[in-house]
């Protein structure tokens, strides 16, 4: 498998700068930026990349929680962009602005579709500039608490080989000290922000509409991003995106470790009654958003 140092070509090791423990006493290695905020232990150096990049007036943004599907759509999208239902060969960590270096963002050919999981704030002054197109994912908070788990179990070589237990681990993402923050405060501020920047171009999609009707969501992203595709070359890239189909493309590449079952509504075997209604007293505020999420 590649090593994901290599793919990223990083001046930095992974580096914990926020000293966060589990309930068990488990390190769960973070950034801790100087404003509080917490990032993967990626070092400010690269965080603040997010900022200093380089934006073409073509490129497309996809954002969102960690988790919520967005390696998902960033491959669906780099179908549509090149009109066939190829997959791409330079991958999802190659755009992503919180982990590389400048020169391998700035390497990539257009159009390119660049993700980070940072706020509307976190990005390149010129995205308003050019108005350039955003895709943001959404997904059943529970959901994304059990994946957000066990991508740290996965990424061994980024989060030092974390082992801390699911019950320690929640306590944490409910507490918003995990890498960005809290579910709930990150959701209330993307939507406030696409509230005052009404005329950027940004488009939801939901996980669980993804599974749900994955021919139907690429008709719907072709037409955002302005691509005129046939019926027959939607079907086809509806059918290569599938999850199943993209989890057997990653098998011994580094965007293997970033995917996981893909499933709707298997936080049932993971949550206790006491952790389901913690998460539940969040939707009262999660309804006030734009954000349609799926609850079961």
């Amino acid at each position: 498998m590649e090593n994901l140092n290599a793919v990223t070509k990083r001046k930095l090791g992974f580096i914990d700068s926020a000293g966060i423990t589990d309930v068990g006493g488990n390190l769960l290695p973070m950034t801790r930026m100087p404003d509080g905020r917490l990032f993967p232990p990626f070092g400010a150096e690269h965080i603040n990349n997010i900022r200093n990049t380089k934006v073409r007036p073509d490129d497309v943004f996809v954002c969102g929680y960690p988790k919520t599907g967005c390696h998902w759509i960033w491959e669906t999208i780099a179908m549509i962009r090149q009109g066939k239902a190829d997959y791409s060969t330079q991958g999802k960590l190659s755009g992503f602005l919180e982990l590389v270096a400048p020169e391998v963002v700035e390497s990539l050919p257009s159009p390119r579709v660049l993700n980070t999981h940072g706020l509307f704030s976190d990005l390149p002054d010129d995205i308003k500039t050019y108005k350039c197109k955003i895709v943001f994912t959404i997904r059943n908070p529970k959901d994304v608490a059990v994946s957000h788990y066990c991508h740290h179990i996965k990424l061994g070589q980024v989060f030092d080989y974390y082992k801390g237990e699911f019950k320690d681990w929640i306590q944490l993402w409910l507490q918003g000290q995990v890498d960005y923050g809290s579910f709930l405060d990150f959701h209330k501020q993307w939507d406030k922000a696409i509230g005052e920047n009404s005329d950027h171009p940004i488009l939801i999609i939901s996980f669980e509409d993804m599974k749900r009707n994955l021919e139907g969501v690429v008709g719907t992203l072709a037409a955002f991003l302005e691509v005129k595709l046939t019926n027959e070359t939607i079907k086809e890239i509806a059918d290569a995106a599938t999850f199943d189909s993209m989890k057997e493309n990653y098998k011994g590449k580094a965007s293997e470790l970033f995917i996981r079952k893909g499933e709707v509504g298997d936080w049932k075997n993971w949550f206790t009654d006491v952790m389901s209604e913690e998460v539940d007293k969040w939707k009262p505020e999660l309804d006030k958003t734009r954000f349609t999420f799926t609850y079961t």
